[in-house]
């Protein structure tokens, strides 16, 4: 069973996760949760979503690998891209079990 996925993260909107580097474990930042949107793969087989971040202009946060934290999930590790000065991306892509 997967952690996060469309439906919870959805319910997330408005909400801030923290943000930690997965070397060290060290908070680097805190994001809200902006948006969630169905991927363009969502066949019988695969299914895909997106994130939307917004996070604070004056802490970037390069593309990488994070441990993301919040309540409702826990602790989670995400590919997360920057693609405007304040705006990120995570995009998941899981084969349907």
């Amino acid at each position: 069973m997967e952690i996060v996925t469309h439906d919870l993260m959805h319910s997330l909107v408005g909400e801030t996760v923290n943000v930690f580097s997965v070397q060290n474990e060290q908070q680097v930042g805190e994001l809200e949760i902006a948006n969630v949107e169905t991927g363009k793969i969502n066949t019988e087989e695969f299914s895909s979503f997106s994130i939307s971040l917004h996070g604070d202009p004056n802490n970037q946060l390069p593309q990488d690998n994070y441990l993301f934290k919040h309540s409702a999930f826990g602790e989670y590790p995400m590919f997360m891209s920057i693609y405007d000065v304040d705006k990120y991306q995570i995009v998941i892509s899981r084969k349907r079990s």
